[in-house]
């Protein structure tokens, strides 16, 4: 985060200057207005690959496509060639190429293509036959045993002369990289991780500078690996833990949303049901943390703009409209997961994201780009007709599509007129506190009071239990049990005797749970307020984190915990539950 002003004049100086950034900001932006289209073209309504390639292949200076077996010259894209043998996929189970990626990877001066199946299948590598053989099928060789996780990705991440393919490999993060002089003969993984990848699946995967050192990390769905300034003997890579995407979700980013000079993150919640966000950065002295943006839920009141579709199993970041801002593409993955996740018959749309910086906040204006080309598992954004702007093409149970972009220059009117019109005010940070710290061999928290241990002494209204949390696969708890409360409503208040064993000053920590129909509560020491109100809906079931309410001086014996309903989110169903893991008294 940017560092404050010391003094008066520090500040008024800092005033002026934002002012005049802003000013100058709004000036460059009124000078120009722009209505975005895409033209869609349909390369083939079968059903071959998860995802689409671009790059030229027979030299001619044109974007050719690849779409599985085949390759579509550009620029129309109406001639096909094979790369192999063309097999028709079975539409109610999932296809045997996912990705692929172009690249001259034996430096003869003609693109190969790589490729990636489904997960845990190997990754080949097609050599480009030259001219004479363009009508003939490629060469094809094994480069990689296993290549897992579902947003594998093709970029450079150590900071050499070419990249490299991170994915997970037999349970192990880490990137592939091959010989110059052999790039055909099998690469070498290289781990950056202990055994903990899913296998052979494994949802959101990252590369971005999170720390801002100037190498590039690996984020995933529960943290980042910090890059070592050497790579020398292949080092495992530090893990941060972060709650970015408990169900995992697609390609992630690192990227400073906000304007204030760190990198924030941005992702998808869960691949096949519901979720967008973006994480802002947030230093404590050297400690990194994270607030969560939410931008689309489960529900229409969870995006400003009243918007929902499920399935945003592809992310993209690039600047579409050209002011400078990345923004977000992604899609509806049509049947990612055939009849089984919500909304799955529901509209194959495309949409982008327009990143704004304002006065108020952070904003993503979403416009729809296509509804019915839908994406797959690999979103393509990129110049494909060469043009100076950015297109999109993907791959999937629809069939291949390109959608190709027009910029029609509007007045200022007609602009705001097709905007998308704000149904609520720009989205909060959620409430999250540190991860707890669970042994390495053990599911109790040290220190911990278990909160479903704790005698109720007083309820004004519902029920007080305890919950087994086992069945919770997104997040832990202590003891894998919690304190629940259901029943109760706005106004309610439940006391709980919390014990303290020997007089001191404590910093008094609480780990709730988060759901989506969870109330917004107000923690209370002995009859006074501590904290501010915390807003329990997410939607998964997760918990909090260790939020440190106050720092109390406290007598040995019985205290007085309450637990205060004081509403809920308006996206949260209103049945204001409340759980609650553990408390911790840490002596100061």
């Amino acid at each position: 985060m940017g560092t404050q002003p010391r003094c008066i004049l520090c500040a008024l100086i800092a005033t002026f200057f934002a002012a005049l950034v802003a000013a100058s900001a709004t000036q460059v932006g009124a000078e120009e207005y722009a209505d975005h289209k895409f033209d869609r073209q349909q390369l083939s309504n079968v059903y071959y690959s998860e995802g689409i390639g671009a790059g030229d292949l027979n030299g001619d200076g044109q974007t050719d496509m690849i779409y599985g077996p085949y390759w579509f010259a550009g620029p129309d894209f109406k001639q096909k060639h094979e790369i192999y043998a063309p097999k028709l996929q079975n539409r109610d189970k999932y296809a045997d190429h996912f990705f692929a990626w172009v690249y001259d990877f034996n430096g003869d001066g003609r693109n190969d293509i790589l490729t990636a199946g489904f997960p845990g299948t190997p990754g080949f590598v097609y050599e480009n036959p030259g001219p004479d053989g363009l009508d003939k099928h490629w060469k094809k060789h094994t480069v990689v045993d296993s290549v897992s996780n579902e947003s594998p990705q093709f970029v450079n991440i150590v900071g050499d002369a070419k990249p490299e393919l991170v994915c997970s490999n037999h349970g192990f993060f880490g990137y592939a990289t091959w010989d110059p002089d052999k790039p055909f003969e099998p690469w070498k993984f290289t781990a950056v991780s202990e055994k903990i990848a899913p296998v052979p699946f494994g949802h959101g995967l990252g590369i971005g500078d999170v720390n801002g050192d100037g190498r590039q990390d690996i984020i995933i769905q529960n943290g980042w690996f910090e890059q070592p300034a050497s790579l020398e003997g292949g080092p495992r890579w530090k893990l941060h833990n972060v709650r970015f995407a408990p169900a995992g979700g697609a390609e992630m980013y690192a990227y400073d949303v906000d304007g204030d000079g760190d990198n924030d993150v941005i992702t998808s919640l869960a691949a096949h049901e519901f979720g967008l966000a973006w994480f802002e950065q947030v230093k404590e002295g050297d400690e990194i943390t994270f607030k969560q943006h939410l931008i689309m839920g489960s529900e229409p009141e969870q995006n400003r703009y009243g918007l929902v579709f499920s399935e945003p199993h592809s992310v993209n970041l690039v600047d579409i409209d050209g002011d400078g801002l990345k923004d977000i593409v992604t899609g509806k993955t049509y049947r990612s997961h055939h009849n089984r996740s919500p909304m799955w018959d529901t509209g194959a749309v495309v949409y982008w994201f327009r990143l704004q910086r304002t006065p108020d906040g952070v904003d993503w204006v979403p416009y729809k780009a296509d509804g019915e080309a839908g994406i797959g598992r690999q979103l393509l954004v990129d110049d494909i007709n060469k043009d100076g702007i950015p297109d999109m093409a993907s791959g999937g149970m629809k069939g291949a599509h390109v959608l190709l972009h027009r910029k029609e220059a509007v007045s200022k009117e007609k602009f705001e007129e097709l905007k998308p019109k704000s149904t609520g005010p720009i989205s909060k940070p959620q409430s999250r506190g540190r991860e707890p710290r669970f042994p390495e061999n053990g599911n109790q928290i040290s220190g911990a009071i278990e909160a479903e241990g704790l005698k109720v002494s007083k309820t004004t209204g519902g029920k007080p239990g305890a919950q087994k949390m086992s069945n919770f696969t997104a997040d832990r708890w202590s003891g894998n049990n919690q304190a629940i409360w259901t029943g109760g409503k706005p106004g309610d208040r439940m006391e709980l005797e919390l014990p303290v064993e020997k007089a001191g000053k404590y910093d008094v920590i609480v780990n709730l749970t988060m759901a989506p129909n969870y109330a917004k509560v107000q923690m209370q020491l002995d009859d006074e307020p501590i904290g501010e109100p915390i807003d329990l809906y997410e939607a998964d079931v997760v918990t909090t984190g260790e939020l440190t309410l106050a720092t109390r001086q406290l007598t040995a014996g019985a205290h007085k915990l309450g637990i205060e309903i004081k509403g809920a989110n308006p996206a949260a169903r209103k049945d204001y539950m409340v759980g609650a893991d553990y408390i911790r008294l840490a002596p100061k």
